[in-house]
């Protein structure tokens, strides 16, 4: 069997996505600061220590930056971190890596993950776009839980009698609100008040009786 070689990136590549990633920690920073319809394409460049040029032509608005932006900070996340670590898991211990797997995010990158849940806020403003995206992120998200809590039903290690949707809602609440309070107050850190949630998992998924 003839194995592939892998083809470094060129210089340009390199560089290329070494401006790309400068960008997008730039934004997450000052979203994270005054939010998404404050941030304008020029602070953020100018944050990043590029033209604002550069910006437009990287992600052609700034609609195309938040678009890429939460790929990266969720969908690629989901994919290659969280996605891998529940694997086919259900019920309890599915929720509780899912749990562990956000505060790990929290703590080693606090800024994207505010920024992250500013958009989420902030998407309760008129800005379709990304009020549009933020649902779907979410219904995704509750669409996950579901799944996991299904399969702890199907196995046997969750009461058939939970009502799975509602589950599902309910766990992710509890994860938005408690990021929310501790953004709000700052009377405990983002990451603390999520790992928080562990202690909600097995109450509402009990073992049948």
């Amino acid at each position: 069997m003839t194995l592939r070689s892998h083809t470094p990136p060129t210089p340009q590549q390199a560089r290329s996505e070494l401006s790309t990633s400068r960008l997008l920690d730039a934004a997450m920073e000052l979203i994270g600061e005054v939010g998404f319809e404050r941030a304008t394409l020029a602070a953020i460049g100018e944050r990043a220590g590029y033209s604002p040029g550069l910006v437009t032509r990287r992600f052609g608005s700034k609609e195309g930056l938040l678009w890429t932006m939460i790929e990266r900070m969720v969908v690629d996340w989901n994919s290659s971190v969280l996605g891998p670590a529940v694997g086919d898991s259900g019920g309890r211990p599915a929720l509780h890596t899912m749990v562990t797997g956000i505060h790990a995010s929290a703590v080693e990158a606090p800024a994207r993950m505010r920024a992250l849940y500013l958009l989420m806020f902030e998407a309760l403003l008129p800005i379709p776009l990304l009020r549009e995206r933020m649902a779907e992120l979410h219904r995704g998200m509750r669409e996950s839980v579901a799944a996991c809590i299904a399969r702890g039903v199907d196995d046997g290690t969750v009461d058939p009698a939970v009502d799975v949707p509602r589950a599902a809602r309910l766990f992710v609440g509890a994860l938005r609100g408690a990021a929310y309070q501790a953004l709000l107050d700052g009377e405990v850190g983002v990451a603390a008040a999520i790992d928080d949630v562990h202690a909600l998992i097995d109450p509402l998924l009990p073992s049948p009786s």
